[in-house]
């Protein structure tokens, strides 16, 4: 390494003087002709301070070949990076070769489509109803009917419905159903059901007493009032869904 910069160094110095010596020429004949005072001031200046640099650059350049005597000889040549660099060789690619069977017999393509043994589909399961039905020993007609005819938030002295409709004011205590029944026997279990959003707020269950026919009315009550929502009423004979209607508390 030492070598190295002993024999590199008096070229970059001689550089560095041959430099000085243009600068200090150009600013030492700029200090004889320039016409201000201040600029010829400047410019001897700067003339000799580019004279000092030419000393020292040339002393250290000749001290440098002078040391170079002392040190192992380096070729200038070798110091250089070289300008063409080898080009890489790569061995050829080779691919795996498959052997074909000629022994195979090709497959018709004019046959039909290979036999497909259908899977049955999963059984169907009934959902669980969610409301509890009584015991009772008395079947449901086939043809018992319970058909919601309205719904309303009030009720007249002589029990007709008030305020009937499908929208009511929040904070309603009570919503009446009413509904016309037909076919129906004492004694069998019937439910109604309340849903809130699609869930299940309120649900009662009890044996039927009012007779084959008629005319009837039942309600839902809330202490403080139906909140806000999108409701569902529900009726059911035994576990049998019905009939259904829906209304809306708003504000």
């Amino acid at each position: 390494m030492l070598s190295a910069i002993v024999y590199i160094l008096p070229v970059i110095l001689g550089l560095v003087a041959v430099i000085a010596l243009i600068t200090a020429f150009t600013n030492f004949r700029r200090a004889r002709t320039a016409p201000y005072f201040r600029i010829r001031r400047q410019s001897s200046q700067k003339a000799w301070r580019w004279t000092l640099v030419l000393i020292l650059a040339s002393a250290g350049a000749f001290a440098a070949v002078q040391a170079q005597q002392f040190v192992e000889p380096v070729e200038l040549a070798s110091l250089l990076p070289s300008a063409a660099t080898d080009t890489p060789t790569f061995s050829p690619l080779t691919f795996p070769t498959s052997t074909i069977d000629l022994s195979l017999t090709p497959k018709d393509i004019l046959e039909g489509p290979p036999t497909i043994t259908p899977t049955e589909p999963p059984p169907t399961l009934s959902p669980t109803p969610y409301i509890a039905t009584i015991q009772s020993t008395v079947t449901p007609p086939a043809d018992a009917t319970l058909t919601i005819t309205g719904i309303s938030s009030g009720l007249s002295p002589d029990l007709q419905p008030v305020n009937v409709g499908d929208v009511f004011p929040v904070g309603t205590p009570r919503i009446y159903f009413w509904v016309e029944f037909d076919n129906m026997v004492n004694g069998v279990s019937w439910s109604r059901a309340l849903l809130l959003d699609g869930r299940v707020v309120r649900t009662e269950s009890e044996a039927w007493e009012r007779g084959e026919e008629g005319v009837a009315y039942y309600w839902f009550d809330a202490q403080g009032g139906w909140p806000t929502g999108r409701y569902e009423v529900q009726f059911f004979i035994g576990d049998k869904l019905v009939d259904s209607a829906t209304y809306q508390v708003v504000n």
